[in-house]
Formats: structure tokens, sequence, C-alpha cells
């Protein structure tokens, strides 16, 4: 954690950078904000059936809320803040894949996973066990199911 003062500057730069990246889409998607002392919040709706929505919580307590395809991650906490104008400008490139982990013998849903690809080659992973709450992976086997997400713009 940062002290306050360098927390709400920092968290202030990366705002401005991601209401442009707001402004460059509002062609492909609806997009509200809501800000407060305590947070600022983006929702994103894109036009294109089959691409991703998100929406972005960024809290006064240095930590995040995620909401991306239906899935919610909450309470990350803000460890560069770079991430996420990154995160937006992936999604909106249709780099996010949804991965359902299942048994193999079962078929039953262990897990869904949603990655999505940044720029820098790094990979943001969010992950959500299904059933038994804090129960490892099983050590059977396993199959995968994909799906990938369609960028909010076509390219020409």
């Amino acid at each position: 954690m940062v002290p306050d003062d360098v927390y709400l500057n920092r968290l202030g730069a990366i705002i401005v950078e991601l209401e442009a990246w707001m402004h460059e889409h509002r062609d492909v998607a609806e997009i509200e904000t809501l800000a407060s002392s305590h947070y600022w919040k983006l929702s994103v709706q894109p036009y294109v059936t089959g691409a991703c929505p998100f929406a972005l919580l960024l809290r006064s307590d240095q930590r995040f809320d995620l909401l991306i395809g239906g899935e919610i991650y909450e309470d990350k906490p803000i460890d560069r803040f770079e991430f996420f104008p990154m995160l937006a400008r992936a999604i909106a490139s249709g780099n996010v894949e949804r991965v359902e982990v299942l048994s193999a013998l079962t078929q039953a849903l262990e897990a869904i996973e949603f990655r999505v690809t940044l720029e820098d080659g790094w990979a943001w992973v969010g992950e959500r066990r299904v059933g038994m709450r804090g129960a490892r992976r099983t050590e059977t086997a396993q199959e995968l199911r994909s799906r990938r997400y369609l960028p909010y713009r076509r390219q020409a």
C-alpha cells in the first residue's frame, strides 16, 4: 500500500487515461461512469454481439472490483496502475477468453476462468471455483471449454 495522497494522485492520472479511452470507444459501446469520494466506476456494454462487457470499480481503499463477462472478481489489490488502461484496451480488442474447467469423468463444472491478454504480454487471470468453496482442484483428468470474445470494433 502507498500513502493515500500518492495513491489518489496516481489514481487521478489513471482515471484521466481511462476517460480518454472512453471517448475513443463511445461509438462502439454504451459507457457510463459514476464517482464519489470512495470510488470511481466505469461500466461498458459493447454494441457488438459477442464482445465482452465489463465494469470496473476503483476504490479509495486501494482495491478494485471487476465484473467481466458476467463473472465478478472483488476486493483485488491495486498493484499496478497502468494495468487498468491496458485491461480496457485488451477487452475492447477482443483479447478475452472464458474457460470452463470440467471434470473429464463426470463433465461437472469445476471452475470458470477469465483470461485477458494484455499488450505487454502479461495476462490477467480471474478464477472462480464452482461447487465446494475453497476446495482444491481435483487430481482427475479435466477438459477445458474455451470461448473467445469479439473485438468492439471491426478491423478493416
